[in-house]
């Protein structure tokens, strides 16, 4: 009996996702980059989140608080 061919994954290709999210994101972050504020904080974000693709805490944090260190 061979079982490697049982594992469903929902039917979601993983190329597919990765596109839609990013996409939803860049949109996110050109209108943060529009708002009062935030001008200067959403390039750093985007960058650390779709550029490198880290969403760990002290990543984002960096980019927000980058006068803080």
């Amino acid at each position: 009996m061979d079982t490697t061919d049982e594992k469903d994954d929902g039917g979601v290709p993983p190329g597919k996702v990765k596109p839609v999210a990013a996409t939803i994101l860049g949109e996110f972050f050109e209108a943060l980059e529009k708002e009062e504020g935030f001008g200067e904080i959403a390039p750093m974000l985007r960058k650390v989140v779709l550029e490198d693709g880290v969403f760990a805490e002290p990543a984002i944090r960096a980019a927000l608080f980058s006068d803080a260190s």
